[in-house]
């Protein structure tokens, strides 16, 4: 996993940024093929718990959006 960091690069969305780690604590939490997200498909094809995503996809794989600064 370290290499997968280091690396920089989203693996939902190729975008290379800063990155953070999805994970779930069992692949069965994924549920069934064809009832799951795509990030949960690549997770399952993997057979991997953790996935290296940017700080534009794990506020989607966890259906949270950051809410803007509030300005003056």
């Amino acid at each position: 996993m370290v290499t997968r960091l280091l690396a920089g690069r989203c693996e939902a969305c190729g975008r290379v940024d800063e990155v953070d780690v999805h994970h779930v604590a069992k692949l069965a939490d994924l549920g069934r093929s064809g009832n799951r997200p795509p990030w949960a498909d690549l997770m399952a094809a993997r057979h991997c718990k953790t996935l290296v995503v940017c700080g534009s996809c794990h506020p989607d794989i966890h259906g949270t959006r950051p809410v803007p600064a509030l300005t003056e």
